[in-house]
């Protein structure tokens, strides 16, 4: 089981204590695409066996999976979930999650995220 507790968050990233050990979370996909006053675009591309780095959902998003497969999804309180993606499908991911995802399929999985900012108004 994990147990991870914020110890330090500022500047865009933060440090989480996981176990005896700090930790700093990771970016939320693989490779930042673009950016704007509203959205914030990411790939994240993953090789069979591959993890994401453990990262922290600071929006809401959702995200379009672009080469089909199965990821599983570890979660900051020790659960995880085993789910397959079919090419085009659109997912709402959930603001605030702290999770890191491996590809346990056989092929390369890929999605793009799209991030939702906060914006005033």
């Amino acid at each position: 089981m994990y147990s991870f507790k914020l110890v330090f968050e500022g500047s865009g990233e933060s440090l989480v204590r996981f176990g005896d050990s700090m930790m700093q979370l990771g970016d939320i996909g693989t490779e930042f695409k673009y950016e704007t006053n509203h959205i914030r675009v990411w790939d994240l591309i993953l090789s069979p066996g591959q993890c994401s780095d453990w990262h922290r959902h600071e929006s809401l998003y959702v995200f379009i999976v672009t080469r089909p497969g199965t990821l599983k999804t570890e979660y900051e309180d020790g659960s995880t979930s085993t789910n397959q993606f079919e090419l085009g499908e659109v997912v709402q991911g959930q603001k605030g999650a702290l999770h890191r995802v491996t590809n346990v399929g056989d092929e390369i999985y890929s999605n793009s995220i799209v991030e939702i900012k906060k914006h005033a108004g």
